[in-house]
């Protein structure tokens, strides 16, 4: 599947998805060691009543550990100092969690995860992030920046000389907290700091040294606006850390992975309005299938550890919290019900949905910038192609058109053969328009793969697509081929998949009702819009279930029905049923695709005068396993895809509704 098998080991937990202070004290280094408690450890379990209201964080004051207002983030490994400044400049970020990953000769590189240095996530007055410190720079700089720490990662550079890279906030104004920090410390030390500080830990990291285990401790009082009832655990395996979550009704907040594969971890209260969706992962197979994880589910991770399993093979654990706005985590519902597994995880294939208001904001974006086949839905690059052509004049849509025919009994819906392309099989009984009309209308094969002729093949749409910003946009084969090399007869989707994302094809009819992608110079986005099967009679039967019943909750079902009739439409769908290779490149597992974008308007009323709100859309399924073509499993996740396309519009649909 396209989505990367990850390990075995794992475990989710998922809760609500369907639904003016010093800088503290710094502990100095032990003159003797103690003993490591060897056994898991409870420490701090705030008592109940003990610390007032509890809630969801609002902003990133204290950490970005238990907030859940979408914002943008990002994640990199492997990197060094350099690549990390430059990250952070281009993405306009600040580092929220480091990992040292790897040191040569005493300089490190970095597993690093960043938000947005805006909005709710906004560090007020300032941050910082150093590497390579001894305890004593670390606070030298503390105090030289009037700073707290929100992320302490300790490192060897060689022979037990302990380094630490610290990420460090402004502790002023609005974000100043009561706050400590600790190294060299066992863990019987830091329950009894805790205990004496009346906090909670919000980083916790261990280390050997000569003297044993050590760890380094960073945390808050947990009191007021920062309360949380918590939890820290030692030396737990994945599967005991899923029972104490399950005991505790929490969320993992850190997590720190130990040289024998044990983890220690903290966790947070996950009820009533601390409640969040959230997920958790143990072993990653690859950087990629943990961006893949998180964006398919609308998630931001708050904390991500990395190691060598043994094998020596590169892995990623990762702690999530929801990122979604209201109406991309409905939909996430709507889809989930049957493209996440019986976890919550996202092991069905791919799925995307994409809606935003023509000039205006993104209304739902869930999964939307992952590349994708789509079928026939790509199509709308040919028919953008060929009219920006029309527009400059390059082209005429009233000229000669030339396709072939290549399965009489298959028509339209044949898979278009280079080889087949004789002079016998030439058909040129449509010009141009009609070819194009075609293709959008009836979804002909022939005629689309006509267009890739006539402009020389894939790479003028592709450059078009590159143009025109459409970077997750890459045309391989042929439409109505699937991912098969037809002269071997082998399937091989990394060369012959057709990528695209649902933003990128929403923006492709954004792009012609705005006129930023196409003029109508020649008539190209007028033409364009005939071709893309507009629809002027209103609501389909399916939408206007959703339109009654959003109606019905406001007291309007008087107007429902003529609502529904002044609903427009223009777009394009796509279905395949493929397959992903198995080792010989046989057919290994049957998949299926289901696809569609375009635009709609929904009627408004502005002082009683009808006007319209104008959206562009894209949604899909792709790479989802089936047992056979057309059986019930392909039927239900036809089906289910169907209800979640008419979904999409329902928040919008309420919204038009409530101005009538």
């Amino acid at each position: 599947m396209s989505i990367l098998p990850l390990s075995s080991w794992r475990r989710r937990a998922l809760v609500a998805m369907l639904a003016a202070l010093s800088f503290g004290a710094i502990a100095q280094p032990l003159a003797q060691p103690e003993v490591e408690v060897p056994d898991a450890i409870e420490a701090q379990r705030a008592p109940a009543g003990s610390v007032g209201t509890l809630a969801l964080d609002t902003t990133s004051a204290a950490t970005d550990l238990s907030i859940n207002k979408p914002t943008g983030w990002w994640f990199y490994t492997g990197i060094n100092a350099t690549q990390v400044s430059s990250y952070l400049s281009a993405n306009g970020a600040r580092l929220t969690d480091i990992e040292v990953q790897s040191v040569s000769s005493g300089v490190p590189t970095f597993t690093v995860r960043m938000v947005a240095n805006s909005g709710s996530y906004a560090a007020a007055g300032g941050w910082w992030w150093y590497y390579g410190l001894t305890a004593a720079q670390v606070t030298a700089y503390l105090n030289a920046n009037s700073a707290r720490i929100i992320d302490l990662e300790p490192y060897d550079i060689g022979g037990g000389v302990i380094r630490y890279a610290a990420v460090m906030v402004r502790n002023t104004g609005t974000a100043a907290r009561a706050w400590w920090w600790y190294y060299g410390v066992t863990s019987a030390q830091i329950g009894t700091y805790l205990s004496a500080n009346n906090a909670r830990l919000i980083d916790l990291d261990s280390y050997n040294t000569g003297a044993g285990k050590r760890y380094t401790a960073v945390m808050i009082r947990n009191t007021g606006a920062d309360a949380e009832a918590w939890e820290w655990w030692l030396n737990q395996t994945p599967a005991s850390i899923g029972a104490k979550v399950s005991a505790f009704n929490g969320r993992v907040v850190k997590l720190d992975r130990q040289a024998n594969g044990s983890y220690n971890f903290i966790q947070v209260r996950n009820t009533g309005s601390e409640a969040t969706a959230w997920w958790y992962w143990f072993g990653f197979t690859s950087a990629t299938a943990l961006l893949n994880y998180a964006n398919q589910l609308a998630i931001r991770p708050v904390d991500i550890v990395t190691y060598l399993n043994a094998a020596g093979q590169r892995r990623w654990d990762a702690a999530f919290i929801d990122n979604a706005n209201a109406s991309t985590r409905r939909m996430r519902g709507v889809f989930g019900q049957t493209f996440l597994d019986a976890n919550g995880n996202p092991t069905r294939g791919i799925f995307e949905a994409y809606l935003k208001q023509v000039g205006g904001s993104v209304k739902v974006s869930l999964n939307s910038s992952r590349r994708a086949e789509t079928a026939s839905a790509l199509k709308s690059l040919h028919l953008l192609h060929s009219m920006r052509r029309v527009a400059a004049g390059t082209d005429t849509l009233g000229s000669a058109f030339t396709y072939y025919e290549y399965d009489v009994s298959a028509g339209g819906n044949a898979c278009p053969n280079p080889a087949l392309e004789t002079l016998a099989n030439r058909r040129t009984n449509y010009n141009f328009e009609t070819g194009l009309d075609q293709m959008m209308s009836i979804s002909d094969n022939r005629t689309t793969r006509g267009t890739v002729i006539r402009y020389g093949g894939f790479a003028p749409f592709n450059t078009t697509a590159s143009t025109l910003g459409l970077t997750g946009t890459t045309m391989r084969h042929n439409i109505g081929c699937a991912y098969r090399n037809l002269s071997n007869g082998l399937y091989e989707p990394t060369t012959r998949r057709n990528d695209t994302t649902a933003s990128n094809l929403a923006r492709i009819y954004e792009g012609v009702w705005d006129s930023t992608l196409l003029s109508n110079t020649n008539s190209a986005r007028t033409e364009f819009l005939e071709s893309a099967n507009p629809n002027t009679n209103g609501a389909s039967n399916s939408l206007q279930l959703i339109i009654n019943s959003e109606a019905a909750k406001l007291g309007k079902s008087a107007i429902a029905a003529q609502f529904g009739d002044l609903v427009r439409t223009w777009g394009k769908g796509g279905s395949y049923g493929t397959c992903l290779p198995s080792s010989t490149g046989s057919c290994g597992q049957k998949v299926i695709v289901r696809s569609g974008t375009g635009l709609i308007r929904l009627p408004i009323k502005v002082n009683g005068v009808t006007q319209y709100r104008t959206y562009s859309f894209a949604r899909l399924i792709s790479d989802v396993p089936v047992p056979n073509w057309n059986d019930a499993t392909d039927t239900m996740y036809s089906n289910a895809y169907a209800n979640a396309a008419n979904e999409l519009y329902r928040d919008e649909i309420r919204a038009a509704l409530l101005t009538w």
